[in-house]
């Protein structure tokens, strides 16, 4: 990577004990498997990591795991945004004071209906109560979940007001149309696809990669695609963006974090893979089924690296 916010990211679950606090050595350990599996990065404290189901101080103990793990400090983003601008100013302070300067932040999400002025306030506010020059902001644009929708427009005056802090997004609206636009409309920024299935067709409109649940289970595939569009294999790139499609669109349909979490109990032999903090629940046997007959008419394994 000739930039390291950049290529195939992986939204990382989060291991948890059978008490459902977060088991931190597993934490870290999946996140070296996955960079040992095809991942250029990790999305830590994402969706799909469950950090929204998480306190502000158990937030503040992974942070501080992953400062820990020896991993390169650039290899991790970390999700600080809150409800609260008060919590996400916290949590980025204490990521940027352990070396973590790629931020993946969502914009406060309770209340609904609210202008592109208000939006663009937040991200204001934050980044001029911290100002701090290290941070690079990608702001985390999650409709379905948020019920917010950050547009392009919003997204160029964030950039063109903070240039240098304000670096990318994470579109996780399922929209192609709508990252094409951003990657046309701001030259350079970092515009990543929240899913794997846009990933060759962002790199192709200069977007950086995908930031994605399902890289817990894919990010093998998707450095393939990756990989061949930076050789300028372009009949590659495309073969092995059908895979990768193909395969997304399989797990996406039993549910991210339930599938990811089965997925790795399987691959580990640690049941306690399973446990997620409710409301979101293991799949039941029904669905464990029909996930391994999924994957078993694709031929899917898990990379076996590490």
């Amino acid at each position: 990577m000739s930039d390291p916010l950049s290529g195939v990211w992986s939204a990382a679950v989060t291991p948890l004990h059978d008490d459902l606090t977060v088991n931190l050595d597993a934490m870290v350990a999946h996140h070296k498997w996955l960079l040992d599996s095809g991942c250029d990065g990790i999305a830590v404290l994402g969706t799909t990591g469950e950090a929204n189901s998480f306190s502000t101080s158990e937030r503040l103990e992974v942070i501080e795991a992953a400062a820990r793990s020896g991993i390169a400090k650039e290899r991790l983003m970390i999700g600080t945004g809150c409800c609260a601008l008060t919590d996400t100013i916290t949590l980025t302070r204490a990521a940027l004071d352990a070396g973590f300067n790629q931020i993946l932040m969502l914009p406060p999400f309770y209340y609904k209906g609210v202008s592109d002025d208000g939006l663009f306030a937040c991200y204001d506010h934050v980044v001029q109560k911290l100002a701090d020059d290290r941070m690079r902001i990608v702001v985390y644009d999650f409709p379905a979940m948020t019920g917010l929708d950050i547009g392009t427009e919003l997204l160029v005056r964030l950039n063109a007001a903070y240039p240098k802090t304000i670096v990318g997004v994470k579109d996780s609206s399922g929209n192609w149309e709508d990252m094409q636009a951003v990657a046309r409309a701001i030259p350079g920024f970092r515009t990543f696809a929240g899913t794997e299935q846009y990933l060759l067709a962002a790199l192709k409109e200069g977007g950086a990669g995908c930031i994605t649940a399902t890289g817990n289970a894919t990010s093998h595939l998707c450095q393939a695609v990756y990989a061949a569009h930076l050789a300028g294999n372009a009949a590659g790139a495309e073969a092995a963006q059908e895979i990768a499609t193909a395969t997304r669109l399989m797990l996406q349909a039993h549910g991210a974090v339930p599938a990811m979490k089965e997925l790795m109990a399987q691959h580990t032999g640690d049941g306690a893979w399973r446990n997620m903090r409710p409301p979101i629940m293991p799949l039941s046997a029904d669905g464990v089924a029909a996930l391994d007959q999924a994957c078993q008419a694709m031929d899917f394994q898990l990379a076996e690296a590490a």
